[in-house]
């Protein structure tokens, strides 16, 4: 448990309008408390810090999630757990995470507390979480170089004749050796034309030789994610395919020298964009820029044209613009970039060199 980040959270409720606060966001959970497993939630307040869960994580909530009074489930709901603990510290207003909870549980809530004490909040914190401290930092780097040594692995390993999901279960296999604890999401492997699908779901088709392969990938390490793109040819490229790499290579880089403390995610979006669409492919590049990362693969901040956010130090997101020509491929390169005071750090930094 980190008493700072309570301590934080707790100046949020004033603003508010809450004295205690009921998290069900398993990655916000674990941010709080320590924990790392699921089905765990945590009611917590000035007045005391309480963690819910069920019999089977009983031995591990109480290794993990130390300073917090751990409550077992298994004999009565979490909603009625929450109005005897709202009871018992007098709380007059309880926030709940209402971009988390279902509606049938708003509603079991407001029968067990009152619809007056019931309070929806939104981000509280995944606000508190943008901001990553010195060791959050040094675990999304070690993610991001087990994901590094992956990606050169692979893009030496792959061969025609390889199916996609051959691709991506050798990808998975190393990067578990290496420390890995899980992929940060289903790995992208995308051949040929089928790389023209952003978010391409890998199957078994074949890798032909003079393929263009994208691989979107990342890892988790101590819990914290990491997200890289690059795409890579098995032979020759064409004139297409140089043309249309050299773009996003540029426009990419573009993104990630803007990105800096007090900038405007969205000038970081607006770099990449000015650059793609001066070429003539704004319109084969739908998606926003890039996203924050860290317990969770997508994560605040957004860097898009519609994000208010200004990067501060402690900052991770991704730079990743793309263009996609339906029915021959699609480039995007993707690195990670952690706001520092004076600039950035490209996480992913020796992806494009040999090692």
């Amino acid at each position: 448990m980190s008493v700072k980040r309570l301590e934080k959270l707790y100046v949020s409720f004033e603003k508010a309008g809450i004295d205690a606060l009921l998290v069900s966001s398993w990655p916000n959970v674990t941010y709080l408390s320590g924990f790392r497993g699921t089905e765990s939630w945590i009611f917590v307040s000035p007045r005391g810090r309480f963690f819910i869960t069920d019999s089977r994580y009983s031995e591990q909530a109480k290794r993990e999630a130390k300073g917090f009074k751990v409550i077992l489930r298994d004999k009565k709901s979490v909603v009625g757990i929450v109005a005897d603990l709202a009871a018992e510290i007098n709380a007059k207003a309880v926030g709940f995470e209402s971009a988390i909870v279902t509606h049938a549980f708003y509603q079991s809530l407001v029968k067990a507390l009152g619809q007056d004490k019931v309070k929806p909040v939104y981000d509280l914190v995944e606000t508190l979480r943008e901001i990553k401290d010195s060791k959050e930092a040094d675990w999304i780097r070690r993610s991001a170089d087990i994901a590094v040594k992956g990606y050169h692995h692979i893009r030496k390993a792959t061969k025609p004749g390889m199916s996609e999901r051959d691709v991506q279960a050798e990808l998975e296999y190393f990067t578990k050796k290496r420390g890995s604890e899980k992929p940060a999401f289903e790995l992208i492997i995308a051949a040929g034309a089928r790389s023209s699908m952003p978010h391409c779901q890998s199957d078994g088709t074949l890798i032909r030789k003079d393929d263009m392969v994208l691989v979107d990938m990342g890892v988790v390490y101590q819990g914290y994610h990491s997200d890289l793109t690059r795409p890579f040819f098995l032979g020759k490229m064409s004139a297409l395919h140089k043309k249309i790499h050299g773009i996003v290579w540029e426009a990419q880089r573009a993104g990630i020298a803007k990105a800096g403390p007090g900038v405007p995610a969205s000038q970081v979006d607006a770099a990449c964009r000015q650059v793609i669409a001066r070429t003539g492919y704004a319109d084969y590049f739908g998606h926003g820029t890039g996203h924050g990362v860290g317990l969770e693969i997508h994560e605040a901040p957004s860097v898009s044209a519609r994000s208010q956010t200004i990067l501060k130090p402690g900052m991770v997101i991704t730079v990743e613009p793309g263009i996609y020509l339906p029915g021959k491929f699609g480039v995007r390169i993707e690195d990670m970039v952690l706001i520092t005071p004076k600039g950035h750090e490209v996480l992913t930094r020796d992806l494009d060199k040999p090692i």
